[in-house]
C-alpha cells in the first residue's frame, strides 16, 4: 500500500468538514435575511441547528473542545481523539474560533503524524 493512501480517509473527512463549515457560515449564519427569518420564532426546522452553531462559537465551546481534545490526544496518544481534534479544528477555523482551534488542530495533526507505537509489556 502506498504511504499517501493511508492518509486518504482523513483528507476526505477534512474536506467534508471544511465544506460543511463553509456552507454553515456562508449560507446559514451570515445572510441577514435568514437571520430575520429565524428571529421571528416561526422559522423552519433548521433554525435550531443554526442557533446551536452560533452558540458553539459565540460562547467559545467549539474552540475549547478542540483545544481540549488536542491536549488529551497529545498526552495519551489517542489517535481517534487526534482525528476529532483535527476535524473540529478545521470547523473551528472557519467558524470564528481561530486561536484555540488552530492550536487543537496542530496538536491533533502532530499526534497523527507520529507513527503508532507498539505497547510492550514487561516480562
Amino acid at each position: 500500500m502506498r504511504r499517501w493512501t493511508r492518509w486518504l480517509p482523513l483528507l476526505v473527512a477534512l474536506l467534508v468538514v471544511l465544506a460543511a463549515a463553509l456552507f454553515a457560515r456562508h449560507r446559514m449564519i451570515e445572510p441577514t435575511d435568514i437571520g430575520h427569518l429565524c428571529d421571528a420564532g416561526r422559522g423552519p426546522w433548521w433554525c435550531d441547528l443554526r442557533l446551536a452553531i452560533i452558540m458553539s462559537f459565540s460562547r467559545g465551546w467549539l474552540g475549547w473542545f478542540v483545544l481540549g481534545a488536542g491536549l488529551v490526544a497529545t498526552v495519551l496518544r489517542w489517535r481517534w481523539l487526534a482525528v476529532c481534534a483535527a476535524l473540529g479544528g478545521v470547523a473551528g477555523l472557519v467558524l470564528y474560533q481561530f486561536v484555540f482551534s488552530a492550536a487543537g488542530l496542530l496538536l491533533g495533526l502532530l499526534v497523527l503524524a507520529r507513527p503508532a507505537q507498539l505497547v510492550r509489556f514487561p516480562r
